[in-house]
């Protein structure tokens, strides 16, 4: 019996578990530990019988094992055996079944069986006696069985009862805790990980590793057994699979060692050998030896360890060519259109014109760009350099690949050299047509940042008016450029529209990979016109999208992050948005992105910090992006990260490292739009940095300029975004600067406009003294003024605000510093809840066991606050407001 040195408790509960329901299943193959886990729970039940109440209040009767012999002559000899581990005395003759049932069910307990090594009888009375075992047992006989194959019982209503339990080889294989258990000082922590992933945590394996561990000092030896390339694995499973299948199935499974997915059908291809339906049948059976594949119902993939060991098998056999079976691979997925699998096995078979005219027949070069990025890296990465420059369809799309890998100086310097060849001017010299051209050139434009070029934009209006609708793949693309086009110029109504007319051709050709891109371009530009939960629910879709059907890509799901990342940071989840780009920074920055994108991945970020862990990490995030923006060449990204480091350090206090930053950013705006390095969102979140500095230095005159110039501009635009980040710092200004009424109606717009998003985190950040100034405004016109909802939304920002990591305490202008408390304090509630019960100020005292003067005191700020002065106002004012 193995692993009994492994506690294994989660095991043990589900086995325990199964059987206080009625029944627990256990199977897989040899070695996964069933008999010791059966073994773990019986003699915890036999050692601690009176600590079962809860699982059996009825109480144990008795508890016994069962090896089930394989050679019952008949059903007589095997009910004999059971009556004997049921503790049940034998009767004259031989005793039929339902008498021992009569017998057990006598019994004020419950009474629990445990079966191992139970295999589908050849006797077929044994086999009915099995049966009616498991469907006619007496409530209190509980059973807990092991199967090395799947039984052919008749279960399945008990199962949708809730009474049976199923342990399969995914639940009794290691876990990778379990694993460190056993292997303790032996393996470091890649060398468990390499193990886990190559093994799946079969049992069988990790006990013959470690038990050769400590014999090993050669480094290849010991790297090929974590790998499960070992001799000793493969003769462990070479016989485990001897002893599972016939040797014509063990034969057809040789040639599928070539192949990481493989059907009955492309095993016969390979083969030429026939599969029985029984062999067939017995694929489903065979897990982890063999699995279900992730392509769909009818296929199958080898155990890592298998499939190297049946690859050493057919190296070891003359007529079985690995390079000639992957060709023949090649051929069959062709005709199946399965083009990614056919381009990878004609590669792997050498048979490099092959690959390439199954690229040509599948649709070409429009084909890559449908399939996704991991699909045309991958198909691209077999291929060698020599036969993608044969093909001008080919080095196209080698070029998208090196855009979308992030070497986009390259990809542009392929382009140029496409367009110089001869022929270029007509295109028909290649494999490719003018709009595949054009799609992929505009990529690399998006991904320099040259997108919104007038003549280019023009260009694809044109091209979109004149194509007809049924052209849905060209109408796709167009319009995803001419959106990012849009929002880099500022016309968000456009960008929204053509986003829209892109989502819906994109699904119209069932394009997944394309269609979540439009759905976080949907996201992007909803979160800049100020629809922030719209915005949300796009960005959500585009990730299940992305998750589910380009789980590989993660890229893209990086990308989907990102535009994510944007609502949730003003909703107010910063762990969740620190972490979440934490992990999106990786694969962005060494691949696909452009300026929109690193904008907000890196602004987020260091907002984020800048919260939960101070400037320096804030400070970091900025570095990290200057440091993209020198690498890709991208001056507007550049200057977005000035503008950054003004934001933050204006808000850490560090005000004379801002000015020197914004003077010189003052001295490049020219010069920077000039070249088309400036857009409206670079001079808006300027204006607001400036109008921050100025507010910080007391100059709210200019501040107020400042703002009122991203007022106007968002106005124009529809950006409700700028319009938030506007009025909610305008309310700063103007009560500063003495401009109450005005700082009321920036406050009330503010709220209406954030409230139904629930979007608090653009407050929150003007610090402490802008929760002093919503208290002012409140004492100054009372809370009538406000919805019951918006004193609601007020109570969260004041409530939320804390004092940063590093920051320092902020004063306001009379040297004091801002009062923390919220709206009502906690005596204040107590008071006004006794009021609104008509209690008198003496009762209110009394029941507070505070002086009437005290009370008075407290009542009058409560009069302040909610803008009232006679008690039945004060009620029917809180009462409007819902406080409680």
């Amino acid at each position: 019996m193995l692993f009994q040195a492994i506690d294994r408790p989660s095991v043990q509960e589900k086995i325990l578990d199964g059987v206080s329901r009625k029944i627990a299943k256990l199977h897989s193959p040899p070695a996964f530990g069933k008999t010791a886990a059966l073994r773990a729970a019986y003699e915890h039940v036999t050692t601690n019988p009176g600590g079962m109440a809860e699982l059996f209040p009825q109480g144990i009767s008795h508890c016994g094992w069962l090896t089930f012999s394989h050679s019952y002559a008949d059903a007589a000899h095997a009910v004999t055996d059971l009556a004997t581990a049921l503790g049940v005395a034998p009767l004259p003759g031989k005793m039929t079944l339902p008498e021992l049932f009569d017998e057990v069910g006598c019994r004020s307990g419950c009474t629990l069986l445990f079966l191992d090594e139970v295999e589908e009888p050849s006797e077929p009375g044994v086999a009915s006696m099995l049966s009616e075992l498991f469907l006619n047992a007496p409530d209190n006989l509980r059973i807990a069985s092991a199967f090395r194959h799947l039984p052919h019982l008749p279960l399945a209503r008990l199962g949708v009862r809730g009474l049976v339990t199923e342990l399969t080889a995914r639940e009794l294989a290691f876990s990778r805790s379990e694993l460190r258990t056993l292997f303790g000082r032996l393996a470091n922590a890649n060398e468990m990980e390499t193990f886990y992933r190559a093994s799946y945590g079969w049992p069988a394996l990790a006990q013959i590793t470690r038990d050769l561990l400590p014999g090993i000092s050669d480094p290849s030896e010991r790297r090929s057994l974590f790998d499960g390339n070992h001799p000793r694995l493969h003769a462990y499973v070479s016989e485990e699979l001897a002893a599972l299948v016939s040797p014509s199935l063990h034969a057809i499974l040789r040639y599928c060692a070539i192949l990481d997915d493989f059907s009955p059908e492309l095993a016969e291809h390979l083969s030429g050998l026939k599969m029985l339906p029984a062999e067939i049948r017995a694929l489903d059976d065979l897990y982890p030896l063999i699995e279900k594949s992730a392509l769909g119902p009818g296929w199958y993939c080898l155990h890592p360890v298998l499939r190297r060991c049946l690859e050493a098998e057919l190296a070891v056999d003359p007529n079985l060519l690995p390079a000639r079976l992957h060709s023949k691979a090649a051929v069959w997925f062709t005709e199946r259109q399965l083009i990614q699998k056919a381009v990878s096995h004609a590669a792997q078979g050498g048979n490099f014109s092959l690959a390439a005219d199954a690229i040509r027949q599948a649709g070409g070069v429009n084909l890559f760009i449908r399939a996704g990025h991991t699909v045309l890296q991958t198909l691209i990465e077999d291929l060698p350099a020599s036969v993608i420059h044969e093909s001008p369809g080919l080095m196209l799309c080698h070029t998208l690949v090196l855009a979308k890998s992030g070497n986009v100086q390259a990809a542009r310097e392929r382009i140029e050299a496409l367009k110089m060849m001869p022929g270029q001017c007509e295109l028909e010299g290649f494999d490719i047509n003018s709009s595949a051209f054009g799609h992929i050139e505009g990529m690399i434009g998006i991904y320099q940042d040259l997108c919104s070029v007038p003549a280019a934009v023009r260009e694809l209006e044109r091209m979109a008016a004149e194509l007809p609708p049924q052209a849905t793949w060209d109408l796709g693309w167009i319009n995803n450029h001419l959106c990012i086009a849009y929002t880099r110029t500022g016309r968000l109504d456009l960008a929204h529209r053509t986003a829209l007319k892109g989502l819906a051709c994109y699904r119209e050709e069932k394009a997944v990979y394309a269609e979540a891109f439009m759905l976080m371009h949907l996201g992007l530009v909803n979160s800049l016109a100020g629809n922030f939960s719209a915005a949300l629910s796009f960005c959500r879709q585009a990730q299940e999208l992305a998750r589910s059907a380009e789980w590989k890509d993660e890229n893209l799901d990086a990308i989907c992050s990102v535009a994510a990342a944007e609502i949730h940071y003003q909703r107010g989840d910063l762990r969740q948005v620190e972490e979440s780009l934490n992990e999106a920074m990786k694969p962005i920055v060494r691949g696909e992105g452009w300026v929109e994108i690193f904008v907000r991945l890196f602004w987020n970020l260091a907002r984020s910090r800048l919260r939960l862990s101070g400037l320096d990490l804030a400070l970091a995030a900025i570095d990290k992006a200057e440091e993209v923006a020198v690498e890709r060449s991208l001056p507007r990204l550049k200057h977005a990260s000035n503008i950054m480091r003004v934001e933050l350090f204006t808000r850490s206090g560090l005000i004379e490292s801002a000015v020197a930053i914004a003077d010189r950013l003052t001295g490049m705006v020219q010069e920077a739009a000039a070249l088309d390095h400036w857009t409206w969102r670079e001079t808006n979140d300027f204006h607001l940095a400036r109008a921050r500095l100025h507010v910080a230095q007391g100059n709210y005159a200019e501040a107020m300029e400042n703002i009122n110039l991203v007022l106007a501009t968002s106005h124009g635009n529809g950006s409700g975004h700028y319009l938030l980040a506007a009025e909610v710092l305008a309310v700063r200004v103007t009560w500063e600067d003495g401009a109450y009424g005005r700082s009321l109606e920036f406050l009330q717009s503010a709220i209406a406009r954030a409230r139904v998003h629930e979007v608090t985190q653009m407050f929150v950040d003007e610090g402490p003294e802008f929760a002093a100034i919503l208290r002012a405004i409140v004492r100054r016109f009372g809370l009538k003024v406000f919805s019951a909802d918006g004193v609601d939304f007020i109570s969260r920002v004041v409530g939320q605000r804390a004092l940063l990591p590093g920051e320092r305490s902020p004063k306001t202008r009379n040297g004091k510093a801002p009062s923390a408390q919220g709206l009502l304090s906690a005596r204040e509630r107590e008071a006004l809840l006794l009021l609104r019960k008509g209690k008198s100020n003496k009762e209110i005292a009394r029941d507070l066991g505070l002086s009437e003067a005290t009370i008075k005191f407290h009542m009058k700020n409560v009069f302040l606050k909610l803008g009232v002065n006679r008690r039945s106002m004060a009620i029917a004012v809180s009462d409007k407001l819902k406080i409680n």
